[in-house]
């Protein structure tokens, strides 16, 4: 645990760096504390925040930047709550109306009005049906060499199967482990992980390893067979407002990145249904988004599709706002959409 000055004096730089886009120095700090620190106190501890790795220095005379291990901590246990004033909200409501009764698609409603809310870049995406989801696998030898396996997808609505042929023999009593690895993968959304934990487990380049690789590879094509993907990537000159993408190339290569329906399928592993969830720079894995965070919620649009609704923006964001308006705006979209059935089925009582 980061003792409490620590804290108070990472917090204050970072809250600093968000409002001026400008590495922060001790002397910036000295009026942001209850309690007054010297310049060279506050020296000494943003020296052994950097020895932490909490910390950046740019140049040799700059003052320093927060890391994006830094940023981690501040969204995990620093950062103070934003509370949306009432007529931010209402306003906020307003438009949602309005603009619901303008468009027929919810996605495209749901970015445009998340982009102007935010100021930042609106990303909607429907990650297609429900209803056909794979609920789990079977594996089923085909003969007493262990080469061989037929992989049944028990869904929803359907079954598919599969021949599985394997370069090294796994016996069935083996097998039956990984079964329940993947079973338990599918029934936690954690699928996507799957494979690094089978790796971590029985090897990289192993039996079981080239196994799951072919179940997921399969499931994954099962998916995309069933159901397209439906995305919106709205705002995308708010971008460019930021001083960190104010060279167009750069930020260019971001929303080529983000506008490919893959890239933003890979970034939605071990999502939090219901949650704000939070990726920051690194923690995205992409090269392209080392600088950016991804900061999303998923949504029921209706009774067959789920959808993702978020921003990308610099590292340097105000995570606490974005998340509470992106709560508000869920939560508004969820009010709404209940009044509608509401009112709807009071015109057709008897």
């Amino acid at each position: 645990m980061l003792p409490s000055r620590k804290q108070m004096i990472l917090k204050a730089i970072i809250e600093n760096y968000i409002d001026s886009a400008e590495p922060v120095g001790s002397k910036a700090l000295m009026g942001s504390f209850d309690k007054p620190l010297s310049s060279a106190t506050i020296r000494n501890e943003m020296s052994e925040l950097e020895e932490m790795g909490l910390l950046e220095k740019q140049h040799v005379s700059s003052g320093r930047i927060p890391s994006s291990m830094a940023y981690r901590l501040y969204v995990d246990q620093l950062m103070d709550q934003y509370r949306m004033a009432a007529l931010e909200l209402e306003g906020m409501r307003r438009e949602m109306e309005r603009k619901m009764s303008e468009m027929d698609s919810m996605l495209l409603t749901a970015s445009r009005i998340v982009s102007k809310l935010t100021n930042h870049t609106a990303i909607a995406v429907s990650r297609g049906s429900l209803g056909e989801e794979v609920k789990k696998i079977e594996l089923i030898p085909m003969d007493q060499s262990g080469m061989q396996y037929a992989l049944v997808l028990i869904c929803d609505n359907s079954v598919r199967n599969k021949i599985l042929r394997l370069r090294t023999p796994i016996m069935p009593e083996n097998v039956s482990v990984l079964t329940g690895f993947v079973n338990m993968a599918i029934g936690e959304g954690r699928l996507d992980r799957l494979l690094m934990l089978i790796d971590q487990s029985f090897g990289s380049g192993s039996a079981f390893s080239d196994m799951a690789a072919q179940i997921i590879s399969f499931i994954n094509e099962s998916r995309s067979e069933r159901a397209g993907m439906e995305m919106y990537l709205e705002g995308a000159s708010r971008l460019l407002m930021n001083r960190e993408y104010q060279d167009a190339r750069k930020a260019g290569e971001l929303l080529e990145h983000m506008a490919d329906p893959q890239s933003v399928h890979n970034l939605l592993h071990d999502v939090m249904p219901g949650r704000i969830n939070i990726r920051i720079g690194p923690e995205n894995e992409d090269p392209a988004l080392r600088e950016a965070s991804f900061v999303f919620t998923t949504y029921d649009f209706d009774e067959s599709s789920r959808g993702i609704i978020g921003i990308i923006a610099p590292t340097r964001m105000d995570y606490a706002k974005a998340s509470a308006q992106l709560a508000a705006f869920v939560s508004t979209l969820k009010d709404i959409q209940g009044n509608n059935i509401k009112s709807i089925g009071e015109k057709h009582e008897p």
